[in-house]
């Protein structure tokens, strides 16, 4: 229920007064005081408002008079007060009766009234009605009791729909999601240079932006709208909305802290005793829509060998996944355990899961150029009782590739597999293994810097097809067929495919893979030269 002229008379706002129009529709409501004293008066008129006035500008000039009465009509003005024997004695009677038949109540002033003080005396009793009309209390109590229910972003702005006269702009200012109640303030958003904790008027409409700050670090952006006559539903509301963004940001971390907890037994021990229905089944109360087979993608962050945990980061990683493995977002799940960070991943069986982790890799990595990455991937994993001892050896194998400062970035589960069988022997031992095969390769290659074991790798990993090496290599066939003959001089039968080369192999691939070997082999060159 809004304010009226009746209910101001019957609080005695003004000492002593004569209605001398309208008096049947004192009921008009009023939503905003203006006081009138300019010329131009259809510039200023306030839909809904009481007007104060002098009759300044008008004075004698009935047609004026009449002209101001129309205008007034068409904003539904509520009424006016008219501080009389100041310009002008007495109201016309064509003036009155003209205000009667539009309903228009017209009260004069029968004392020296000063307008300001009765302008801010009356906009007093409009904000005083306003807060008791919109139940705030109540209002707060039901607002806190929503957001705890269903603490979301999307809540908060259902919130702003049930307040009059109030819009609202949220930004993420992690991972810069924006939401707003209104397409105007959207665009003030976007195109303002306003700072933090600021008000600012544009036209009739008022405007004021903060930061949320929780544990010290800015979480959320906000951005308020009203009509600058409507400006204490501002002051009214700010502190409420940035509680409720603080519950909404607090309630992310404990259900964050919970799906963590949740994702850790999953990959330790949930997964071994559960079939993958009871698995899916468990995982819906975390609206994770999770089916099989799914791949376990681990990642290390390192920017000057240090972890770095950048949520903007994360949320960019989350993104690249998504998008290349053709996923909504509750096909994912991730979390962070032990400084790595986890994800579980719906794989369609269609997808060259070698390749699309190269595509992931290769993204983030040119996004982030200052990081280090290790991407380890398991298999398509078909049985929710394979995900556990996965999981380990996947974890295991990223903490020793980064105790080892192995150089490779990318690890499949084979390579992985590999990896766990090499671990345990001497690193001198493969040193010693890998010299006996390619000790040749490796002294003419520092010679004549020719290539010659990244050209045996690839031609056996393309099937000791000449001519797609070379188009691997980005090399002339001719170039291929040169370094094969020179392979040949040096006693290795690449022109024998036959002969299965699985140590030839295994040799490349410790010497390629395995950063140790590399180092070691460098120092004994250094040695060799500097005794020379």
């Amino acid at each position: 229920m809004q304010t009226t002229i009746k209910e101001l008379l019957e609080q005695q706002i003004f000492q002593s007064y004569t209605i001398l129009s309208g008096k049947d529709h004192l009921l008009r409501p009023i939503e905003s005081i203006s006081i009138l004293e300019t010329p131009d008066f259809e510039n200023y008129i306030i839909e809904r408002s009481l007007i104060l006035t002098t009759f300044y500008p008008i004075k004698t000039d009935v047609e004026t008079f009449k002209h101001l009465l129309f205008a007034l009509n068409k904003k539904d003005t509520a009424g006016i007060i008219i501080k009389l024997h100041r310009y002008i004695d007495q109201i016309p009677e064509d003036i009155l009766t003209l205000a009667e038949q539009l309903m228009i109540p017209i009260i004069a002033l029968t004392y020296d009234a000063n307008l300001s003080l009765l302008f801010n005396n009356i906009l007093s009793e409009l904000q005083t009605k306003d807060y008791s009309n919109f139940s705030f209390d109540a209002n707060y109590s039901q607002f806190l009791k929503q957001i705890y229910e269903t603490p979301s972003t999307k809540t908060l702005m259902q919130i702003v729909e049930k307040i009059p006269d109030l819009d609202l702009l949220i930004q993420n200012l992690d991972n810069k999601n924006t939401y707003t109640s209104n397409e105007v303030l959207l665009t003030f958003f976007n195109q303002s240079k306003t700072p933090k904790n600021l008000f600012q008027r544009i036209g009739d409409t008022l405007y004021y932006a903060e930061d949320v700050v929780y544990d010290e670090k800015p979480i959320y952006r906000i951005v308020f709208m009203a009509k600058n006559e409507k400006r204490h539903i501002l002051h009214n509301y700010i502190e409420i909305f940035k509680l409720m963004i603080i519950v909404i940001h607090q309630k992310k971390i404990e259900n964050t802290l919970k799906q963590n907890q949740f994702l850790l037994n999953f990959v330790s021990n949930l997964s071994s005793s559960y079939t993958n229905q009871q698995l899916i089944e468990a995982t819906k109360r975390y609206h994770w829509n999770i089916s099989f087979p799914v791949t376990i993608l681990m990642i290390s962050l390192k920017e000057n060998q240090k972890n770095v945990i950048n949520p903007n980061m994360i949320e960019y990683i989350r993104t690249v996944i998504i998008n290349k493995f053709h996923l909504n977002s509750d096909e994912l799940r991730y979390t962070l355990i032990n400084q790595q960070l986890l994800f579980i991943i719906n794989t369609l069986e269609t997808i060259p899961l070698s390749d699309t982790i190269v595509n992931v890799y290769e993204l983030i990595q040119d996004k982030y150029k200052d990081t280090t990455f290790k991407l380890l991937y398991s298999h398509l994993i078909h049985d929710a009782s394979e995900i556990s001892k996965i999981y380990f050896m996947l974890s295991e194998a990223l903490v020793h590739i980064e105790n080892k400062n192995l150089g490779i970035s990318i690890y499949s589960e084979d390579e992985i597999r590999l990896l766990n069988l090499l671990k345990h022997i001497d690193y001198q031992q493969l040193n010693d293994y890998v010299q006996t095969i390619l000790g040749k390769l490796i002294t003419y290659e520092n010679q004549y810097s020719t290539p010659l074991i990244d050209t045996l790798y690839t031609h056996i990993m393309c099937g000791f097809n000449a001519r797609l090496t070379a188009e691997k290599l980005f090399i002339h066939y001719n170039s291929v067929r040169y370094r094969l003959d020179v392979l040949e001089q040096l006693g290795i039968e690449i022109q024998h495919p036959h002969k299965g080369h699985f140590d030839l192999y295994l040799a490349l691939y410790l010497y390629k893979h395995f950063d140790p070997l590399n180092k070691s082999i460098n120092l004994q060159k250094e040695v060799n030269q500097s005794s020379s």
